[in-house]
């Protein structure tokens, strides 16, 4: 039977969420699953956005959705 129940590897030891049903002993693998950064990257934080402009503005109805066909 296989069981994957997720935890974290912290200090050199791995906490579970839960504690197995039903096993007292067993082979396990572990994977580390790939980090996510703690923060955001300095260049989006410091992204201030698109100033709109006269070029902006003359594309503004190529950019609106179509209407839908009624049937």
């Amino acid at each position: 039977m296989l069981k994957t129940i997720p935890g974290i590897y912290k200090n050199g030891k791995i906490e579970l969420d839960e504690i197995p049903q039903n096993i007292s002993e067993s082979l396990v693998f572990v994977t580390f699953l790939e980090a996510k950064p703690s923060q955001w990257p300095e260049m989006l934080m410091q992204y201030q956005g698109v100033k709109e402009s006269i070029i902006f503005e003359s594309y503004r109805d190529e950019l609106i959705p179509p209407n839908e066909i009624e049937l």
